[in-house]
């Protein structure tokens, strides 16, 4: 299994562009208010650290997945501890976006679809690329997705700019204040910060000793979207109105009208969220199957995804409503441990600990 360096681009990208656009932005602006931009602007900066601590990381170890170096940094037993926090973070993520995908769209188009008839579906699409592709099969379909999106989402921006307000950027600052700013940076800051999953990408490249500029590039960009996104929504909605939203940005292509025949948009924004849901779920299926396959020490990564899918479709019933599947699991955990310890601590200190031990051999 190899990808290139542009796949692994695009893989980074979608899983940053596509659910931040979605689920992050009530939050920022129910916190920020009128400033939330300023927050996705530290959340970007924030990601692109994420981005560069974790490709830092894997040069020290460039061969090996994060399930062999971290037991070659901290040894064989803080190394298992270190690999369980990060399973526990895939094993509860995949459930989570697989419920909220279907929560999204039984909300906007399938009323009365019963969860299971979306979930399911979706399992097993992403079952059948990443069991027959591999990373290398996710890497081919994000490189055809990727520039779709990409585009789709920069039509729903130049096609907004006539419902622009720019008054409804002021007041600056006085309404938040700093406190407020940053708090409205951790949602989109946790969201855009999965680069950190490159480590179990890494030694897939053609050549992983130059894998850095493309992951540093694709959290650029991908924040950079996002940003524009923030800026359009308060422009065009007002923070007042989309505060109160649980879409902020999928309201937003409603509003769009040009020309008196260009209107209903919002069917790209539906695409966009079902493609990236899609490219992310098959990066974690593939993450989780082979880093429980080499903490095992299972000879066939494969066999794994059959425990796991049935697993993680089990789990993503359990949360009991949207409410419970997006709010309560980014509030209680993905934002207070996964961004400060999973993203940002555990691969600072492995970086940290690993110079030493390279320093300390070389000396010796």
């Amino acid at each position: 299994m190899k990808v290139s360096g542009i796949q692994a681009f695009w893989m980074i990208t979608i899983m940053d562009i596509g659910m931040t656009l979605l689920m992050t932005f009530t939050p920022s602006l129910q916190a920020a208010k009128q400033d939330a931009w300023v927050s996705v602007l530290i959340a970007g900066c924030i990601a692109l650290l994420i981005a560069v601590i974790t490709t830092k990381l894997v040069l020290l170890h460039p061969e090996q997945t994060f399930i062999q170096f971290s037991q070659t940094i901290m040894g064989k037993w803080l190394g298992k501890i270190v690999i369980v926090i990060y399973l526990v973070q895939w094993y509860t993520i995949i459930p989570i976006v697989l419920r909220q995908f279907s929560d999204l769209l039984r909300v906007l188009l399938l009323n009365t679809t019963p969860g299971i008839f979306i979930i399911v579906p979706m399992v097993l699409i992403v079952m059948y690329v990443t069991y027959s592709g591999g990373i290398d099969g996710i890497g081919r379909v994000s490189e055809i997705l990727g520039p779709v999106i990409f585009l789709m989402v920069l039509l729903v921006l130049t096609t907004s700019v006539i419902n622009i307000q720019w008054n409804r950027l002021l007041p600056f600052y006085v309404d938040s204040g700093m406190g407020a700013i940053i708090k409205g940076a951790l949602p989109p800051a946790s969201y855009l910060g999965h680069a950190v999953e490159f480590f179990m990408i890494s030694p897939f490249l053609f050549t992983p000793r130059k894998g850095s500029p493309y992951v540093i590039w694709g959290v650029a960009i991908a924040s950079f979207g996002v940003l524009l996104s923030m800026i359009m929504v308060i422009l065009t909605v007002g923070v007042n109105l989309s505060s109160k939203m649980w879409y902020p940005f999928f309201e937003m292509t409603k509003k769009i009208a040009v020309f008196g025949f260009i209107e209903n948009l919002d069917a790209i924004a539906v695409v966009i969220w079902i493609a990236s849901v899609f490219v992310k779920l098959s990066i974690y299926m593939f993450v989780a199957s082979y880093g429980t396959a080499q903490f095992l020490q299972v000879k066939n990564w494969k066999n794994m995804i059959w425990f796991i899918a049935p697993v993680v479709t089990a789990f993503a019933f359990i949360p009991q409503n949207v409410s419970e599947a997006t709010g309560s699991y980014l509030n209680h955990y993905w934002v207070p441990f996964v961004l400060p310890v999973n993203m940002i601590g555990l691969p600072l200190l492995l970086l940290i600990v690993g110079k030493i031990r390279q320093k300390k051999q070389t000396a010796s």
